[in-house]
This record gives C-alpha cells, sequence and structure tokens, in this order.
C-alpha cells in the first residue's frame, strides 16, 4: 500500500499548508512540523489505518519516511490478519 497520500493530506490540514506542496522528499522541518505535530500525525495515522505504531519513534526527517514506516505497519497488520 501507499499511504503517501494520506500522510501528505493529513500533514497539510494539520500544518495549514497546501497539500500540493507536500512532496515525498520534503523535509519535515521545512513544513514547519516540530517533534509534537510528528507525534499528533501518527495519531492521526493510527486512527485512519487502524494500526498501533506503540512507542517506537524512528528517525522521520522527510514526509516519505512517515509514509514508509505506516506502509510497515499496514503491511505486518495484513500478514498477520
Amino acid at each position: 500500500m501507499n499511504s503517501f497520500p494520506t500522510v501528505a493530506k493529513l500533514l497539510a490540514k494539520s500544518l495549514d499548508v497546501p497539500e500540493d506542496t507536500i512532496q515525498p522528499q520534503t523535509e519535515l522541518e521545512a513544513l514547519g512540523a516540530d517533534s509534537l505535530t510528528v507525534i499528533e500525525l501518527i495519531f492521526d495515522l493510527e486512527e485512519e489505518f487502524g494500526i498501533e505504531v506503540g512507542d517506537e519513534r524512528p528517525k522521520l526527517v522527510v514526509v516519505q519516511d512517515i509514509a514508509d514506516q505506516i506502509d510497515t505497519y499496514l503491511a505486518n497488520k495484513a500478514t498477520s490478519a
């Protein structure tokens, strides 16, 4: 699955920036996303996709890093279902 479109949509809403300005290699810091914003985004994505990320917080630098993590959780969920 490719969660990037959903990640971009939720991030744009959270940061009040145009969704089309968010690309996979856009740095989170350049968008003005601080660590609290990223944590809130993870909570929103957990709810959106019905997954639980838990306390694991890998280094997230660009938007695609978040999408990759969500895709991993979704793949694991699919194989364990």
